[in-house]
């Protein structure tokens, strides 16, 4: 049987350490999204993206949603900011 990726995504603590708490519903928000049709693997993938995207956010300063949306532009769903018509 599998495990619920929404129990997995919030009992991982480290997930959101360091983030206000506004980030860390804004970065599991979205993480909730993705896992609802993700696979074992891709789950896994979206834990240590999480985690890498918690990080960047605490050592260098950068907003949660900047960083989801460098990520959504990397995988060609969303616009560079300025680039809009």
């Amino acid at each position: 049987m599998r495990e619920d990726p929404a129990h997995l995504l919030l009992e991982d603590e480290a997930l959101t350490e360091g983030l206000t708490d506004e980030e860390a519903e804004t970065l599991l928000s979205w993480l909730l999204g993705l896992a609802q049709e993700a696979g074992p693997a891709q789950l896994a993938h979206l834990r240590r993206l999480g985690h890498e995207i918690t990080r960047l956010s605490r050592d260098y300063g950068v907003p949660v949603e900047d960083l989801i949306g460098l990520v959504e532009l990397a995988w060609g769903e969303g616009e560079a900011p300025g680039l809009q018509a």
